[in-house]
């Protein structure tokens, strides 16, 4: 396979995505909105279980086009390239990229290499932004058997392992100078039951009357 061959393929793809960008879908029909294509006066009366399927077929139709809008932007930027005289050089490193690679994927842009360095790094800026809120992580301030004295992550998880339980075991070996109520929460759940059951008065001898 050449270049002639694979413009040949890119605009052949080209003109078959314009097309379906064109018409209607046979999930959905986006030109219209949801409310017109079905025909309803309003859909704030609707349940949402009413219309599911259609809206299941609408989504599917909205990410096929996103998909397609895609693709077909990937394609003009690689027919702009052989214009330019730079189709099958990697955009990175300069190398010249495989055809057996061009030949599977016609609308690459770099090597395999940088491909994959792209993809990786592309993978860590869509990260959530909670993560930025997080950092370094629960994972970071672990600091077991290590000199530190901060408070960290594994006092965090004894803190919440104590909570309203009674040290009263050997294994507490932080706990040696709490009291056997240490995370109670009620003066009344220090009573066992055996104390309530000791308290209470004896029950009267039943005895059945005589006629």
């Amino acid at each position: 396979m050449n270049y002639e061959q694979l413009r040949a393929e890119l605009v052949a793809t080209k003109n078959e995505i314009e097309r379906r960008l064109e018409q209607d879908t046979e999930s959905a029909n986006l030109s219209e909105s949801m409310q017109v294509e079905l025909s309803e006066l309003s859909l704030y009366d609707n349940h949402p279980a009413d219309v599911g399927s259609e809206l299941f077929l609408r989504g599917m139709a909205v990410g096929d086009r996103v998909r397609d809008e895609a693709h077909l932007e990937d394609i003009e930027q690689a027919l702009r390239a052989m214009d330019a005289g730079t189709y099958g050089q990697c955009r990175k490193c300069g190398r010249a990229i495989s055809m057996e690679r061009l030949a599977a994927m016609p609308t690459a842009m770099y090597c395999v290499e940088c491909q994959r360095a792209e993809e990786t790094q592309k993978k860590h800026h869509h990260r959530p932004v909670e993560e930025h809120m997080l950092y370094p992580g629960f994972g970071e301030i672990w600091h077991d058997r290590e000199d530190q004295n901060a408070y960290d992550g594994e006092d965090a998880w004894q803190d919440v392992e104590r909570h309203n339980e009674r040290p009263t075991y050997d294994h507490w070996y932080e706990q040696v100078d709490l009291d056997d109520n240490q995370g109670i929460v009620d003066d009344m759940d220090v009573i066992t039951n055996e104390q309530y059951q000791d308290q209470l008065p004896p029950s009267p001898t039943y005895r059945p009357r005589e006629f």
